[in-house]
């Protein structure tokens, strides 16, 4: 088996895997599946498995931000409910309009507002949300992750620096690097193929974060092990999983 990680971008989606020594930039969700199959399992930073009228409980986010340290718990944010994903315009037709008519369907569903931050990636959301509900064989391969919760359980604290500045990409590639020699090689080799408009420096090492944290589950059994928040997941109204993934050290290690 092999690991893929995935992580949103300007373009589409990059994903990341170590065993096929590659990066590459995808776009939309269906064309990734189709280029790895069955021998891969994937991470991606996107959520999966929506909360609704009739599911309102999606305790994923509070158990994320509990264990992530510092200024890096306001990296999770609050995932729309799917009557909200459903009711903005793709694309929206007027921002602020648009915005204000899918934020109060999330109020009057969940009791709470979205962020602008939650709103700009509904549509990603909703192209994976779609997706799964239309081929529910493939939920067993696809899970959803978060890139700031796995470096910090693969960095065992708390990172110093924001994920967008020049220490914070240092620091990021210096934990992969650490880990798997490869890490700095694949990386370089992505920011000189793709440009800046296409695909970001932080979105290519976040893809790479998610590949690593599998990579090392499947290949360093006795070491690593999946876990999530919570760890006895919820499933929402189509059947789909709520539980953020992330690599986790065997305590007898």
């Amino acid at each position: 088996m092999k690991s893929v990680g995935i992580d949103g971008c300007r373009s589409g989606w990059v994903a990341a895997c170590y065993e096929d020594e590659e990066i590459l930039l995808f776009k939309t969700i269906e064309e990734i599946v189709k280029h790895y199959g069955n021998g891969y399992e994937l991470l991606i930073d996107i959520p999966i498995g929506l909360a609704s009228e009739d599911c309102k409980i999606r305790n994923c986010e509070k158990e994320a931000r509990a264990a992530l340290q510092g200024t890096r718990k306001s990296s999770v944010f609050s995932v729309p409910c799917r009557e909200a994903l459903h009711a903005r315009s793709y694309p929206e037709k007027k921002h602020l309009e648009d915005y204000s008519k899918t934020n109060e369907v999330n109020k009057n569903i969940l009791g709470k507002g979205l962020s602008l931050q939650s709103y700009s990636i509904m549509p990603k959301i909703k192209e994976v949300d779609d997706f799964l509900i239309l081929n529910p064989e493939i939920r067993k391969r696809l899970k959803e992750s978060h890139p700031e919760i796995a470096f910090q359980f693969l960095n065992y604290k708390e990172l110093d620096y924001n994920k967008k500045s020049k220490e914070g990409i240092k620091e990021r590639l210096k934990i992969l690097t650490k880990l798997k020699k490869q890490s700095e090689t694949l990386y370089h080799k992505a920011v000189a193929n793709y440009l800046r408009k296409e695909v970001a420096k932080d979105d290519i090492l976040d893809a790479l974060c998610l590949t690593l944290t599998k990579h090392l589950v499947l290949t360093q059994p006795d070491n690593y092990t999946m876990a999530s928040f919570p760890s006895d997941p919820l499933h929402d109204e189509e059947g789909i999983e709520m539980a953020i993934y992330y690599g986790s050290r065997k305590l007898n290690k």
